[in-house]
């Protein structure tokens, strides 16, 4: 089902908390150098905040801008050298989606997402086993906004899993 997509420069793994991003990476593409913005939350949290947990209800607005242009730089520093990149994040609207396009094409790049649509009560089941689960009203509400990726937003490829 994943065969060939090794070669992709860009691969886009998507889906609300708990679907099983992370794990499903480390499964089919261990070798790739991962970008994932939950984990640099919490790894901004405990550099300035002396080894404090961060937690979702600390999220705003502000620090997540932060936290999207170390990612930004992250994502540019793989691809200017070349080396192959996951992104693991929730990205569900195509709003959210567009700017890793963008970049994939600015860099020609090739880029394939992988959407991980889930049921509402698996997801909430399994974040709720996360060392760091957000609330439930947050996975319903991103569920409610959830738009499926299309090969239309300018996917090089697409997987429904």
């Amino acid at each position: 089902m994943f065969k060939g997509l090794e070669n992709y420069d860009i691969i886009l793994i998507l889906g609300n908390y708990g679907a099983g991003k992370s794990h499903f990476s480390k499964v089919y593409f261990p070798d790739r150098k991962r970008i994932n913005r939950l984990e640099i939350r919490h790894m901004l949290k405990s550099m300035t905040e002396h080894g404090k947990k961060w937690n979702p209800d600390e999220w705003n607005e502000d620090i997540d801008g932060l936290v999207k242009h170390i990612e930004q730089d992250i994502i540019h520093y793989y691809l200017d050298r070349n080396i192959p990149i996951t992104i693991d994040n929730t990205s569900l609207t195509k709003k959210s989606r567009k700017r890793y396009i963008e970049i994939a094409r600015h860099y020609k790049k090739t880029i394939a997402c992988i959407f991980l649509n889930r049921d509402i009560s698996y997801l909430i089941e399994q974040n709720r086993k996360r060392n760091y689960p957000v609330p439930d009203h947050l996975i319903v509400k991103l569920y409610s906004r959830t738009e499926i990726p299309t090969e239309e937003e300018g996917f090089d490829a697409l997987i429904l899993a």
